[in-house]
């Protein structure tokens, strides 16, 4: 069964992300998301796994259980209920969190999505997700339905109803060109390394880390550190999304507010103001020094 899931995720475009994490460990992030790729090999490596939705002409629902007082199973059957089409049998997987559940369709049909479908359901579509067999803190994904008896991925299209429910996201769901919304002093810093950064940065790996639970102004600081890397967007909403009430809107308006100031906040300010987080970092030591 192992070898199959393998085997089948070679049709989708796939990248490598950190051991442990879902950071991405390429230059572009999900961009260099590319099919044919050997999962088997990434995991061997050290690397867990990740699927760039989009690319893989695939749509994702994700059943969030990351807050324990989730009635994210209860929220979509009552959207069945309320759409009177139940969602037909797909590729499922359950998540590194356990509970969690990871529903993946074609997206045929979709267009402009909607971030969310109830408090804890998430629409995933221009971002990716990681894949089993990858493992977070010691736990798998593990795909547990969607398997036909030849051992091949069953990817379900969704019904019309569900379409049209999802495609009628907000427009701020659509993220907007940057060169409309930047300042005219905005400067935009290509070519960076994403892996490197986090593996640098105290602060960034800590909210990375705690992403769920982290205070308003720790989460835009995180936001205007990577707004002005180029095509940062959607690592953003990523790292943004395990949060209780993430929404696609707010934080896309964080994007730009972070982007109107310019620059990014300097490693001595971060330091400085989140002195007990960047303690033992080693850049944050090097700056002050430097000072």
């Amino acid at each position: 069964m192992q070898e199959n899931i393998l085997k089948n995720w070679q049709d989708f475009a796939v990248f490598p992300c950190k051991g442990n994490t879902k950071i991405p460990a390429t230059q572009n992030g999900f961009k260099d998301a590319l099919c044919g790729q050997d999962v088997r090999k990434m995991l061997q490596m050290g690397y867990n796994a990740a699927v760039a939705c989009e690319k893989s002409k695939i749509v994702v629902i994700d059943i969030d259980y990351h807050d324990e007082n989730s009635t994210a199973m209860e929220d979509l059957q009552n959207l069945e209920e309320e759409l009177g089409t139940k969602l037909p049998k797909t590729l499922t997987q359950s998540t590194a969190s356990g509970n969690g559940r990871h529903l993946i369709y074609s997206s045929k049909g979709i267009t402009n999505p909607r971030g969310k479908i109830g408090k804890c359901c998430d629409v995933k579509y221009r971002g990716y997700i990681m894949i089993a067999p990858s493992i977070i803190n010691g736990k798998k994904y593990e795909i547990i339905d969607g398997i036909d008896e030849n051992g091949k991925f069953i990817i379900a299209e969704l019904p019309q109803k569900w379409l049209d429910y999802i495609n009628k996201g907000c427009p701020t769901n659509q993220i907007t060109p940057q060169t409309k919304t930047f300042s005219t002093k905005h400067k935009v810093y290509t070519n960076i390394d994403i892996e490197k950064m986090f593996n640098n940065c105290s602060f960034l790996k800590y909210c990375q880390e705690n992403a769920d639970c982290l205070s308003e102004p720790e989460w835009f600081t995180m936001i205007n550190i990577l707004a002005h890397i180029e095509n940062s967007d959607e690592l953003i909403h990523e790292l943004s999304e395990p949060y209780p009430t993430y929404s696609f809107a707010e934080t896309q308006k964080k994007i730009e507010n972070a982007r109107s100031f310019g620059f990014p906040q300097s490693c001595k300010y971060i330091s400085t103001e989140y002195s007990e987080i960047c303690k033992d970092c080693i850049s944050a030591e090097r700056e002050v020094k430097n000072d």
